[in-house]
């Protein structure tokens, strides 16, 4: 009988024969399953731990240990008598510390009660604990991984200043929203002006000065008249007279008058809450300086720090109070003047040991370099995305320097021919955080060493990268006749 092409194709295929291994080769078995790795379990951390899982909406879901087999999870409300009542029933059943994720503004009443009877809190980065694929989204089942995970100590607790800082950290973060909104409002009365084809402020460095204010409120208060609006004008002006009466010349309308009235009470408005909140600052200050208020006194009258220039500039010495509650002077840094020196005391408090080093400092901020390595090679040093506000600050210092005849100044333009200006502001800004992490931690003063010896000291270091690379080729670098 004939056989199909299949079959045909088939047999002419040879059949598989097992190879022996030769017995040179030797077998070895991964350390994984070998038995001089057993298998070990996750070490317990924190054996009181709970974890809370945080809502707005109704009320909040608690996971605690009963036993060491037994865990249970609850739903409490979210109302000051129920929190009194479980976070009783936390301390009672033996519970030390708490896991709990940053959602909005929900955990800080849950915080400070939590602190209050003495329960250590981790507050939690909410990526840190969900990015585990395959888990449902439940919020019973959130209270219990948040439990497991900082029982076996895989959660990593968010800063937050002390108690004593947390007022100052209020304040100021107020007080730069209300500077934000008199800025708004500013913006407001030149839109307005501009709609009535009045336009001062195309010829004043700014509305909000002396001058422009007198015209807009002398326009408020009905003037119309070109020459009698221009004799504001502050002789220290750069434009003419005649130049700002034409800028005056213009359409007034009723409903649009109105608008600016409204910015304008809005900006005198802020300014004053400006003017209150300055006051809290400077009593609060001088509240947590470990000395009697008429020795602070008397320091300040005679410290010789410049007082803060600026439209919302405080008119207390900023920089004498800041350096008598630190023991330092942060404003000896490049670019750090009085009001970032409060801005960092308030954002950082006091202690840098919460940081091992500068460079977790730098990382905390979110302007050090994150290096990616895989095979040895580096595959990205970017920054990680997002930015803490007192980075900002650092940058805000890091921009004043830009032009100045300093050694950072140098290091920045130098870096900004090569990478470009954002990341040179942020390699100058993390530069900055480093002096002030050491500042307040070791007490290394900071010592300006000029343009001159910054290029000099470069000059050298790259005679020294070129000596060892001709080198490492065979070759010896000599100096040119």
């Amino acid at each position: 009988m004939s056989k199909s092409p299949r079959q045909a194709a088939t047999a002419a295929v040879p059949s598989v024969v097992p190879v022996t291994p030769p017995s040179t080769v030797k077998r070895v078995q991964s350390p994984r399953f070998s038995a001089r790795f057993p298998k070990e379990d996750l070490k317990v951390i924190h054996r009181n731990a709970a974890g809370i899982d945080l809502s707005g909406r109704s009320g909040h879901f608690i996971a605690v240990e009963i036993s060491d087999t037994e865990l249970e999870v609850m739903e409490v409300g979210g109302m000051t008598p129920d929190l009194a009542q479980w976070v009783s029933y936390l301390k009672s059943h033996g519970v030390t510390t708490v896991a709990m994720e940053a959602t909005g503004v929900y955990w800080m009443p849950v915080y400070d009660a939590l602190e209050r009877i003495g329960i250590e809190v981790f507050l939690v980065n909410p990526c840190h604990a969900k990015n585990v694929p395959g888990r449902p989204k439940d919020d019973k089942l959130d209270a219990r991984w948040l439990q497991k995970l900082h029982k076996y100590g895989l959660l990593t607790a968010s800063f937050r200043p002390s108690e004593e800082i947390r007022p100052l950290q209020s304040y100021y973060r107020q007080r730069t929203k209300l500077v934000r909104r008199c800025s708004d409002a500013v913006r407001h009365q030149q839109k307005a002006l501009d709609m009535m084809n009045i336009r001062p402020h195309k010829l004043l460095s700014d509305l909000d000065g002396v001058t422009g204010q007198l015209i807009v409120q002398a326009i408020i208060d009905g003037e119309r008249d070109p020459a009698k609006l221009a004799s504001f004008r502050d002789k220290r002006c750069a434009c003419t007279e005649e130049e700002m009466r034409a800028s005056l010349t213009g359409y007034y309308q009723d409903h649009l008058v109105f608008n600016l009235k409204q910015a304008r009470d809005q900006y005198v408005f802020f300014h004053q809450q400006i003017v209150e909140i300055d006051a809290k600052i400077e009593a609060l200050l001088i509240s947590l300086i470990p000395m009697d208020d008429a020795a602070i006194s008397e320091i300040v009258a005679n410290d010789t720090h410049e007082l803060p220039h600026g439209k919302h500039a405080p008119t207390y010495n900023v920089a004498a109070l800041v350096v008598l509650l630190l023991g330092v002077d942060p404003t000896t840094l490049p670019g750090i003047g009085a009001q970032l020196a409060l801005g960092l005391l308030a954002e950082l408090d006091r202690d840098m040991t919460r940081w091992p080093t500068d460079r977790h400092f730098g990382a905390y901020l979110g302007i050090a370099p994150v290096l990616k390595i895989s095979g040895g090679k580096v595959l990205s040093s970017k920054t990680r995305p997002g930015i803490h506000p007192a980075a900002v600050l650092f940058l805000q210092a890091a921009a004043v320097i830009t032009k100045s005849d300093t050694a950072l100044g140098a290091f920045y333009r130098r870096l900004a021919v090569r990478i470009g200006k954002p990341k040179a502001m942020t390699a100058t800004a993390y530069k900055i955080a480093r002096m002030y992490y050491h500042l307040l931690r070791d007490g290394q003063t900071y010592v300006e060493l000029g343009v001159k010896q910054y290029e000099e000291k470069y000059r050298k270091q790259q005679l020294a990268q070129l000596r060892k690379k001709a080198k490492s080729m065979g070759y010896e670098l000599m100096q040119a006749a």
